[in-house]
């Protein structure tokens, strides 16, 4: 780890009160630096979104018609095909197969309910013992929170009911007092190992559709920050088989020595009491980073909203909260006494999001994203994160869509791209989170450019804009370097890389230097 032979380390760990375990720079590091690589110590398969029609193969995780597929010879959950070299490779599904073999293997109804997939990776845990207790060992050393987790809680509760009584019931009860002796496996360990899963699992997607969850001894050791100074990436087609899902871990910009290598859990475009909350349901802890720590959000104003004045005056200041670490604050205007309770704008941005998600799963056009965006633009900052999720739909639809190619709507595509953009970099000047974000919009300005290039009157001097657009198409490939194994990065690539070839075409036809 650290380096790829192994020594030199980037990082030291460290242990808190507050922190727990931590990673720090051992060394001064720059973007791009490898800070550690590690295989995984465990993994295993999700559920997929329909498990009634589709399920992910327990040994290469492809996706199988649920009812239609194969079936494993010996415990009967489904497989890509009885060949599948997973089937026997302890790290995929062989240790597992012994216990899911005690119980019946055909049914007919229930499909989703008999074999649950998310009950595999805790199964694959406490097999440890009998396969890797090194690596047993190294698990029980991760933060489980059960402290946080006892009975009556949400957390304990669903566990309880879909992965410990499941394996409890259906296979742990059928085992012999000989292979009991052999595996501590009690409803208290079950718990246990799925407080270290929640706490510290990191999500693979895979290109075929299938997600896994995977621990890392090394990585997890990693604290969360909303603004990461790192980004880890997954092998998903390795030359050894025993590299599958090899993690990388990057520095993305500088971090100095002794400063903390951080990771994110939440998503970069969620509002501060949005990401908070995320993390303390899920990460049982309260983020206290600078960009939490600071209403404005590094100066992005993304959670911010208008303040609509008093009922008398109108005001042209904006509402953001007093104090942004706490859950109940109200939130102040910059320029009048008005004042708005935290539950009042929970509500209200709650309402908002729901509006927002409702148009976009209905694939909204253009008449309707920008009837939505004039709705909530009268209460919400013009970069306020619902605002920012429209706007990066709307530049994807100008330009393309018949009626909106104006010269006025080509005009308005590229400042709303320069807009989000220059939020983007602030959020992610690294493209940790929000590489495939940033992308789209270089290319949905370098399109737009082009257009606008093509369009120019006799007499206009608008060269400066193939100069924008020849930067704007390498920005989008660049941000999108670490990103090109996963199937949408692929995709957004192979698109970028067109236009591109498309660009130096057009100039070398007009014989333009850029």
């Amino acid at each position: 780890m650290g380096q790829e032979n192994g020594t030199d380390l980037a990082y030291v760990a460290h242990t808190s009160e507050d922190l727990g375990r931590y990673l720090v720079a051992s060394r001064d590091l720059s973007p791009g630096d490898l800070i550690l690589t590690e295989r995984p110590l465990v993994f295993g398969p999700k559920a997929m979104l329909d498990p009634e029609a589709i399920m992910p193969c327990v040994g290469c995780y492809q996706p199988v018609l649920t009812e239609a597929g194969e079936r494993c010879a010996k415990c009967g959950w489904p497989v890509c095909s009885g060949n599948c070299p997973g089937l026997k490779d302890s790290r995929h599904h062989a240790a597992e197969c012994e216990i899911l073999s005690l119980r019946p293997d055909c049914v007919v109804n229930d499909m989703a309910d008999y074999y649950r997939h998310d009950a595999l990776l805790p199964l694959r845990c406490v097999l440890l013992q009998k396969t890797d207790i090194e690596g047993w060992n190294k698990l029980l050393e991760m933060q489980s929170h059960m402290e946080c987790r006892t009975p009556g809680s949400e957390a304990y509760d669903e566990a309880n009911e879909f992965i410990v009584q499941y394996l409890m019931n259906n296979f742990i009860s059928k085992l012999d007092e000989q292979q009991k002796k052999a595996l501590e496996i009690t409803p208290e360990v079950l718990h246990r190992i799925c407080g270290i899963i929640d706490t510290n699992a990191l999500e693979i997607r895979l290109p075929q559709g299938a997600e896994l969850n995977a621990l890392y001894t090394e990585t997890c050791k990693m604290e969360h920050s909303c603004i990461p100074n790192t980004k880890h990436t997954f092998t998903l087609t390795p030359k050894d088989r025993k590299d599958f899902y090899k993690i990388t871990l990057k520095a993305v910009v500088p971090i100095e020595k002794d400063n903390h290598i951080a990771t994110m859990y939440s998503h970069a475009l969620w509002g501060t009491q949005a990401r908070r909350q995320h993390l303390k349901d899920t990460k049982f802890f309260a983020c206290k980073c600078p960009r939490c720590s600071d209403p404005t959000e590094l100066g992005t104003y993304l959670s911010a909203m208008k303040c609509l004045g008093d009922g008398n005056n109108p005001c042209d200041g904006i509402h953001l909260p007093q104090d942004p670490l706490d859950d109940e604050t109200d939130w102040a205007c910059s320029k009048c006494p008005a004042k708005v309770s935290n539950s009042q704008v929970n509500m209200v941005i709650s309402q908002m999001g729901e509006d927002v998600e409702n148009v976009l799963m209905m694939g909204g056009s253009v008449t309707v994203l920008e009837n939505l965006l004039s709705r909530l633009s009268i209460f919400l900052h013009p970069n306020h994160y619902h605002l920012y999720t429209i706007k990066h739909s709307l530049v994807q639809l100008y330009g393309r869509q018949q009626g909106y190619t104006s010269r006025d709507i080509i005009d308005k595509k590229i400042k709303m791209c320069g807009d989000l953009i220059a939020v983007t970099k602030i959020l992610d000047p690294g493209n940790a989170r929000l590489s495939l974000y940033r992308s789209v919009l270089q290319h949905e300005l370098h399109s737009a450019l082009i257009i606008k290039f093509r369009s120019a009157r006799k007499g206009e001097n608008f060269k400066p804009l193939l100069t924008e657009a020849k930067l704007a198409i390498e920005d989008a490939l660049n941000s999108l370097k670490d990103d090109v194994e996963e199937i949408s990065g692929k995709k957004l690539q192979s698109v970028l890389e067109v236009s591109k070839r498309e660009f130096e075409k057009f100039c070398k036809q007009k014989k333009l230097v850029v």
